[in-house]
């Protein structure tokens, strides 16, 4: 079914219609801390020049900034907006870090760009449809600039029938599994789980090798048939690699989003540049596919936290929609005091409890339920691998694993 679009009212100007409808939907009196809101107007493509300078000359703890944007990794976006602007403002060992740290992440993200590069081509030979995902993507897609967007890893993902081959093709290129068990138990355990790491310890680079798209134990868990444009090539540095068409993005950043329950600030600027990048694109097709898919809510309160943090514009469909649920605002509200404090996203009780408030309709929120106590993990297997006879005895083990880990950071 089609989302109608807002209809402005009789003798009423278009523009002024969604201006006011947008700011009733994203309005805040929340008030940041000088830190915090400078850094929100600094982590975009197109800095807020004017705010900058007002916050600047107010007075900015540049240490705790300097943390505060280390937290968020966000350091290359930051360092281009203030070098213009006031750089010579900030304290000496303060300007030496940044620069040191932002130099490193600039190295290593056109070395990581040759190496995808290499994987891609040799993916393409051996006829593994592999798509590139996050880091490298995001910073051409979305920043037009590798360089900007900090990552840890390449992140890869492969279609199930493939991930087998894909692990064998990787392992060709020299990485290893980080589990010190090559076995195809262990593979086997990992395709169900969705994630593989791999590591090639010559280059110091790592992998995360996924086939699903997201967890099932996400309120937005779309999966990759959820994509109907499929992997399509990126130019990347004269090249080409794999990944999500800008129209399959929408479905993509909601359901990484809403896995960190919206309370890491990477994720929301991720939003927020796409948004700006591709303002013509039509949304009916991910508003459609996330509200069968149950995590329509989810989607929305990234886009509220996109529109409340970043300025960036709303897609017209959504708004009315987002103006009837007013959960989605209470739960950017809890997002935004957690970006405040700091909240650690992993933590597995917030997430999940998130994650049961986010998903939507009695029958979407049972079936959240059985995969966050059923559906085995990683992490269940990285502390005790179990013969496969008995896998289904982890969910049982859980709650002892976790206890034993309460207990240890005791």
């Amino acid at each position: 079914m089609r989302i109608p679009p807002i209809q402005p009212a009789a003798g009423e100007d278009h523009d002024s219609k969604m201006a006011n409808t947008q700011n009733a939907v994203t309005k805040s009196a929340t008030k940041y801390p000088p830190e915090f809101e400078l850094l929100l107007c600094c982590a975009r493509t197109a800095p807020d020049l004017p705010r900058i300078t007002a916050l600047v000359d107010a007075g900015i703890d540049w240490h705790l900034f300097f943390s505060l944007v280390s937290a968020h990794g966000l350091r290359p976006l930051v360092y281009k907006a203030l070098r213009p602007l006031c750089w010579n403002l900030l304290p000496s060992d303060i300007q030496s870090e940044w620069r040191t740290v932002c130099e490193f992440i600039s190295g290593r993200a056109l070395f990581a760009t040759g190496e995808l590069l290499r994987i891609a081509q040799a993916a393409s030979a051996a006829q593994i449809p592999i798509a590139a995902l996050k880091g490298l993507v995001f910073g051409q897609m979305l920043y037009g600039d590798v360089t900007l967007r900090e990552f840890s890893d390449l992140d890869l993902l492969v279609h199930d029938v493939d991930f087998f081959r894909a692990v064998e093709f990787l392992e060709r290129l020299g990485y290893d599994l980080f589990w010190n068990q090559g076995s195809r138990h262990v593979k086997q355990f990992q395709r169900y789980v969705g994630e593989c790491k791999l590591r090639n310890r010559d280059l110091e680079t790592e992998i995360d090798l996924h086939w699903r798209v997201a967890t099932k134990a996400t309120a937005l868990a779309p999966a990759l048939s959820d994509f109907p444009a499929g992997f399509q090539p990126v130019s990347i540095a004269g090249s080409t690699a794999l990944s999500f068409a800008p129209g399959d993005l929408p479905l993509y950043l909601a359901a990484q989003g809403g896995w960190d329950q919206w309370c890491e600030l990477r994720r929301i600027c991720d939003l927020s540049e796409f948004l700006r990048r591709y303002p013509q694109l039509d949304w009916q097709p991910s508003l459609a596919a996330a509200r069968r898919l149950g995590g329509l809510r989810s989607m929305f309160i990234g886009l509220v936290l996109a529109s409340r943090l970043f300025d960036a514009p709303l897609p017209e469909p959504a708004l009315p929609l987002i103006q009837r649920d007013p959960a989605v605002a209470r739960l950017a509200d809890d997002a935004v005091l957690k970006l405040l404090l700091n909240h650690n996203p992993s933590d597995a009780i917030s997430r999940y409890r998130f994650q049961l408030k986010a998903k939507q309709g009695l029958a979407g929120k049972l079936s959240l339920l059985w995969s966050i106590f059923a559906e085995r993990t990683a992490e269940d297997a990285a502390w005790l691998m179990l013969p496969r006879p008995l896998w289904w005895l982890y969910p049982i083990l859980r709650p002892l694993r976790i206890a034993s880990k309460i207990f240890n950071r005791a």
